[in-house]
């Protein structure tokens, strides 16, 4: 709860107009916006909802339409809406609040709240950029290196989320390494995307994990084992980084057998049926959900049936863990 009000304190810095060191007025907006705080912090979603709500029609308060977005966003006290908490973006986004410019870009890139417009993605990240949100110029190189919305341009693309990548940007490392790895066949370079992604790895960044394995299992380098590709997938995993669920069972289960015995050891085998279940319940992808269940049924041939009960009670804690998370 800390984290949501820091969110909206950093927020309202960020607002136009706003000055260091003019004494604060207390309306009758601001004194709603007080108290919505207050039970937002007591984690009384209604009534915060109610008077960020009332704020946000009757004052047009910006920071309350910023607020109201992060509830539709998150599921605050209600089902999460993506399209309503854009509605709700884009109305701040115009006020100058350069977090919802940002975030009303991510909209019209992905067409939550009106059709698809790489266009006003564009600008809104533009916008947002200006403003000083730093995740956004990598945004834009997204936008840049594919050619959507904007004149495609690689080389600019790169610059753009260049300095955030270099200030320490975990996002912005990733998405260097994205770009490096998969970006414009004209600016791709494999040491550039794993330098990248190890270094946002080190801060244990899920996904940075996760691109990581990807890399290492194509690797034809002697230093680059199996082993070391399964670890990263697991720790992404255990991040509860959905993508990585099949990958790390699936390397779990093709894992060398044990020299004692030339079966697959007791922990691979429960580890590998583990994340495995987790794909199943958590995955989109058809050819994937196809490939799991194809090992799930080879997994259950050999693994004791005894241990079904502990493990899928340890898949369900991580799940919902992962909703949580």
């Amino acid at each position: 709860m800390k984290k949501i009000l820091w969110i909206l304190l950093c927020t309202a810095i960020l607002l136009p107009g706003t000055a260091a060191n003019s004494a604060p007025v207390q309306t009758g907006s601001s004194m709603a916006m007080n108290e919505a705080k207050s039970a937002l912090a007591d984690g009384g979603y209604e009534k915060a909802f109610a008077g960020y709500h009332d704020a946000a029609i009757k004052d047009n308060n910006a920071l309350a339409q910023f607020s109201l977005g992060l509830f539709y966003q998150n599921g605050w006290g209600r089902a999460i809406d993506k399209a309503a908490a854009c509605q709700w973006f884009e109305k701040a986004a115009l006020s100058g609040i350069p977090t919802a410019q940002h975030l009303t870009g991510i909209c019209f890139e992905e067409g939550a709240h009106r059709p698809a417009d790489s266009a006003q993605a564009a600008f809104w990240y533009q916008k947002a950029a200006q403003a000083g949100h730093i995740h956004s110029y990598c945004h834009l190189g997204n936008l840049l290196m594919t050619g959507n919305g904007a004149a495609k341009d690689p080389i600019k693309a790169l610059e753009l989320c260049h300095p955030a990548a270099l200030q320490g940007s975990v996002p912005a490392q990733i998405w260097m390494g994205k770009f490096y790895l998969q970006g414009d066949p004209s600016i791709r370079n494999m040491p550039q995307a794993y330098y990248w992604f190890t270094t946002a790895a080190q801060k244990q960044a899920p996904e940075a994990l996760y691109y990581l394995g990807m890399i290492m299992q194509q690797s034809t380098s002697e230093a680059i084992t199996a082993e070391k590709a399964r670890l990263m997938f697991e720790q992404a995993a255990a991040h509860k980084y959905i993508p990585a669920y099949f990958q790390a069972g699936k390397h779990f289960y093709h894992a060398k057998p044990d020299p004692e015995t030339g079966r697959l050891s007791a922990e691979h085998l429960a580890k590998a049926y583990l994340w495995l279940a987790a794909a199943l319940q958590r995955s989109q992808d058809p050819e994937e959900i196809i490939a799991a269940k194809a090992i799930m049924q080879e997994i259950l041939v050999i693994m004791p049936e005894t241990w079904l009960a502990t493990l899928n009670q340890k898949v369900t804690q991580h799940l919902q863990e992962q909703e949580q998370h």
